[in-house]
Parts: C-alpha cells; sequence; structure tokens
C-alpha cells in the first residue's frame, strides 16, 4: 500500500512506479529517517496521539530497523519501497505491527525529507570540516618540515621572485581555511528543523515544534511551512561550497603535475599514487592528481545542476525537488 494511496482506486503504471522511485538513492538517508522519526513519534507522545506503550514500541521498533541495516546491506534490498520514508514505514510494521501506521499522524513526506536533508548536510559538514583540520594540518607540518628551502614563485606561469617552500604550501592553508569558514556558515543557516510543517500549511495536531528541534540539535524550528517544504537553499549554498573546495584542490592538482614533471623537477612523485606506461616503462604518471583535477568538474556540474532543477520551481513541494538529491549526494 502506497502512503499517498487514500484516493486513488487504480494502481500505476508498472513501468513509471519504477521510474518515479527514490529509494535506491535516498537509503543513504536512512540514520537521518529513523533520528527525524524518533523525534516526531515523541511529539506524538506529548500531543496525547500515542500512549507511553506505543512510544516505547515504536522508538524500539526503529532502533531495531537501524540495527539491521547495520548490520546486513541486503536488508536495504526492498524492490517495494517507494522511498526512504516508505521503507521505514513497511519496516515498522513488520516488526511491531499496526500500531506502526500511528507513526504517520501528523506529518508528510514533504517535511520528512526537507528535515533528513539538513540532518544529512549538517553531518557531512561536519566531517568535511575535520578534514580539512587534519589536511590543513598536513600542509602545516610540511611547510615546517621544509625549513629554509626555497622555490621559484610564479606570475603569468613565468618565474617571478625566489619564495620558500613553506610559504608557498602556506597558501593552500589559506584557500581550505576559507573552504572551512563557507561551511560552517552555511551550517548556520541550515540548522533549522522542518518537522510540523506539515505537507505546506502546518501540522494537524498540537505538536511541540521546538522540542522536536532540540531533540534533533537544531537551533530551533523553521518559521514559516511553505518555505520550509520546498527550501533547497541549504543544498545549493553547500554543494557550491564544496565547488570551490573542489576547484582549490584542481588547482593544487595542477600544481603538483607540472612542479613532478622533468621540466620543472621540484617534486618527486609518490609511486603508491602513481602509474606506468606499457609502451614507455619511463614514465610515472600523476593519475591520483588528474582524477582530483577531473572530478572537481563533476562537482562543479552538480552546482549547476541543483540551480537549474529549481530556478523555475512554484512554491512549495515539487516533485522536481526529488531531483535535487542525486547532485547532492554524488
Amino acid at each position: 500500500m502506497k502512503m499517498w494511496s487514500g484516493r486513488f482506486r487504480q494502481s500505476l503504471d508498472p513501468d513509471f512506479e519504477r521510474w518515479q522511485r527514490s529509494f535506491d538513492f535516498d537509503r543513504g538517508l536512512l540514520r537521518y529517517e529513523l533520528a527525524a522519526s524518533s523525534a516526531h513519534a515523541k511529539a506524538l507522545k506529548n500531543a496525547g496521539v500515542l500512549s507511553a506503550d506505543e512510544l516505547i514500541s515504536i522508538l524500539h521498533g526503529l532502533e531495531q530497523i537501524g540495527e539491521k541495516a547495520a548490520s546486513s546491506a541486503s536488508y536495504l534490498d526492498d524492490p517495494d519501497a517507494e522511498d526512504v520514508h516508505h521503507f521505514v514505514e513497511r519496516q515498522l510494521v513488520a516488526i511491531i505491527g499496526e500500531v506502526g501506521y500511528k507513526l504517520h499522524s501528523g506529518r508528510s513526506r514533504n517535511e520528512q525529507i526537507a528535515t533528513d536533508l539538513r540532518l544529512y548536510v549538517r553531518a557531512v559538514i561536519d566531517q568535511l570540516r575535520q578534514e580539512l583540520g587534519e589536511l590543513c594540518g598536513i600542509f602545516a607540518d610540511r611547510a615546517e618540515q621544509a625549513g629554509d628551502a626555497a622555490v621559484p614563485a610564479y606570475t603569468h606561469l613565468q618565474r617571478a621572485e625566489p619564495v620558500l617552500v613553506g610559504h608557498w604550501l602556506l597558501a593552500y592553508v589559506e584557500m581550505l581555511l576559507r573552504d572551512a569558514d563557507r561551511l560552517a556558515d552555511c551550517r548556520k543557516r541550515l540548522n533549522v528543523c522542518p518537522l510540523g510543517s506539515g505537507a505546506v500549511a502546518g501540522a494537524t495536531l498540537p505538536l511541540d515544534r521546538s522540542l522536536m528541534a532540540e531533540n534533533l540539535g537544531f537551533d530551533g524550528p523553521t518559521t514559516n511551512s511553505i518555505d520550509a517544504t520546498s527550501d533547497r537553499d541549504f543544498v545549493m549554498e553547500f554543494v557550491n561550497s564544496l565547488s570551490l573546495l573542489a576547484l582549490h584542490l584542481s588547482r593544487w592538482a595542477e600544481e603538483m603535475i607540472l612542479f613532478s614533471t622533468q621540466e620543472y623537477g621540484f617534486i618527486g612523485l609518490p609511486e603508491a599514487y602513481s602509474t606506468g606506461s606499457s609502451a614507455m616503462p619511463q614514465k610515472k604518471n600523476p593519475d591520483l592528481l588528474e582524477l582530483v583535477r577531473g572530478k572537481s568538474g563533476r562537482v562543479l556540474g552538480n552546482a549547476t545542476a541543483l540551480m537549474v532543477s529549481v530556478k523555475g520551481l512554484p512554491l512549495a513541494y515539487n516533485k522536481d525537488l526529488q531531483e535535487t538529491q542525486e547532485s547532492l549526494f554524488d
């Protein structure tokens, strides 16, 4: 049974039904869907919709879904699940019975996906900022190890003035620190909770939105339900921030490639990250660096695809927004 099938008497065309599913890619939101569902369940208990025993049963069922997904990848092979929300409902009912359907009281998938995506982007930002900190630390260590060693600095790709190797390496630290700051700034704006927004005009039940936001670590609830269910600004801002990060990594890769050539000879490529040639055995090819440079184009392309997908959409939720997920995940 579809979550939306109330008025329908005719089944979907089978080819369309398969084509319009999103579970193949939005299954990656499962942990965030479970967290948001737990917060909603607690709000339903406070609103008198669920009894204490029903709340315990639902929370335990959601926990089991997470454990099963973590222990077996095949658990997520559900050809009947339309999306991650439908999957959770199906599995919850299979585990705890009909009471599982009560979890959907007073909410819509429009607010669910908006919440899941905010939780996902927030978590990835935290991970990326930690990794950027580690990368900056490596650059700083190498800069210190270089001591008084000097290399030419270039303008117009012509030798200009000598600089310390450390000074050159720390230029990339400045870029990466700006990238980390942009991600932190994006995190501030996205950290509000859409739960309670309903399909477009708010919840049909007296749900404590502030409590749900607090339970999920948000700064507070969103203030406008129409905007909350259709807003993907935070996705576009995030991927645009990533496009600048990718651009900086691409510039770094290009310099490493140039400086490792015999014509420059400043850098020796590590064999563990290089390949050779069957026809020209003297070669050591900078494959890792070339792939970093090449893959940056995909990030830039995804940023463009996101904006094109959203640019003509009226308020509020439209199915087009499903198309923004794959560009984000990629």
